[in-house]
């Protein structure tokens, strides 16, 4: 049977080659725009998880309306209020520290947790001033938790805790200030006070949202420039997997009042552009499926058309119409198998080609900006594209193999004569 499947796959050798070509072209472009895709979303997708932690704890905002005062002080009465009450409470400190950490300590899905303090403030240095956020964070613990200092293009965590008042500055926030590294630059807090503070590193992500606002100092630091003695203001979190993030949140989240967030739910207008992109990549799988069976079934139908006498020879001998199926099929997965390796070989060298273009400016040495086109070598893409081909081919060549289990020897040959 595959021998007589063979000899008829060669017996057309153009068609053969055209059909293979079709197969291998919609193989290597699933690949490679796969490739593309789910590269973009892992490299995105890392960043936000060790960027800030995979779940964040910190105080609650609470909308304050009418109703949060009717119990309070207003018990039994009707209250008719000339301007009623609205905003949100502006809770800077977490409700029970203490308890966090020892229930983070002991939960066995927890790889590293480090506290936070962050404030507002403003930075002054000469004539200049810039608005900045200050962050008070453990050097050693938040090393444990995030990425940060592959964002440092000078200085290192470590430093922080060399001295008092030492502080990581953000990129945008020095250029303002006139200031650089070794420079003693003044914090201004909401009270009124102003402290000392040695740049001992530079932060640079890429991002001018973060690098003009952002800074870091050691917890004890800010505490005191900020008068904020033993407070917290959140707990970030690393897992051991980074799927249950969402539901370790929402079970935390009935543990006390405070916060809590889990990497996807804080980022959720960019997981929906991912998956915007997946469907679009399925519509294009999809395209492809039809492409290449259209493709198979029309050589196919063709070949059954031209081989009328053959297979009128073939069933007078003893061949039914499931064998004649069969040889059909056999034609259609060996065309799909050889179209796919070749497809897929194709699809990894244009990968391969692709992955080192540069993407924007090649300045700086920040490890966690984007610098070149980033691919997923992911098996999954392969044994998918592979699957895609055989599946499509055997399908489209079902359709005409039994047509073709349905002619008659008699009618063929007496058609003929």
């Amino acid at each position: 049977m595959v021998f007589l499947a063979i000899r008829q796959i060669f017996s057309r050798p153009q068609q053969t080659i055209l059909t293979i070509i079709g197969i291998m072209l919609g193989t290597a472009g699933y690949v490679m725009f796969s490739g593309i895709m789910l590269g973009f979303q892992t490299v995105i997708t890392e960043q936000l998880i060790n960027s800030d932690g995979q779940i964040k704890i910190s105080p609650r905002d609470e909308i304050i309306s009418e109703k949060t005062f009717e119990d309070i002080f207003f018990e039994g009465y009707q209250v008719r209020w000339l301007s009623p009450p609205s905003g949100r409470t502006d809770s800077s400190r977490l409700t029970n520290v203490p308890g966090w950490m020892e229930k983070l300590s002991l939960d066995p899905r927890v790889l590293a947790y480090t506290p936070q303090l962050t404030r507002e403030v403003i930075y002054s240095h000469g004539k200049s001033s810039s608005p900045a956020r200050i962050i008070g964070i453990d050097p050693l613990r938040q090393a444990n938790v995030t990425n940060l200092e592959d964002y440092l293009v000078q200085g290192k965590l470590k430093d922080l805790n060399t001295g008092g008042s030492l502080g990581i500055i953000g990129d945008g926030i020095l250029t303002k200030l006139g200031a650089k590294v070794g420079d003693t630059i003044n914090v201004i807090t909401p009270l009124g006070t102003s402290n000392p503070l040695r740049v001992v590193g530079i932060l640079r992500t890429g991002n001018r949202l973060v690098d003009d606002v952002s800074s870091y100092a050691s917890i004890a630091s800010v505490q005191n420039i900020t008068q904020s003695s033993g407070e917290i203001s959140q707990i970030v979190v690393k897992i051991a997997d980074i799927r249950e993030a969402a539901s370790i949140a929402d079970e935390w989240s009935f543990y006390s009042k405070d916060k809590v967030e889990s990497w996807d739910q804080a980022n959720e207008s960019i997981l929906s552009v991912f998956k915007t992109q997946d469907i679009v990549r399925n519509s294009t799988t999809f395209t492809i499926i039809l492409v290449v069976a259209f493709g198979i079934y029309n050589i196919l139908n063709m070949v059954v058309n031209q081989k009328k006498k053959e297979v009128a020879i073939l069933r007078s001998i003893g061949f039914d119409g499931r064998d004649t199926i069969i040889l059909f099929l056999i034609q259609g997965i060996i065309l799909g198998t050889v179209g796919a390796i070749i497809g897929l070989a194709l699809g990894a060298f244009g990968c391969y080609m692709i992955e080192g273009i540069p993407l924007g400016s090649s300045k700086g040495e920040i490890k966690a900006v984007i610098r070149t086109m980033q691919i997923s070598w992911s098996v999954s893409i392969y044994i998918k594209a592979f699957l895609i081909a055989i599946t499509s081919a055997s399908i489209a060549s079902f359709i005409p193999a039994r047509m073709a289990s349905h002619l008659s020897p008699v009618e063929i040959i007496r058609g003929a004569v």
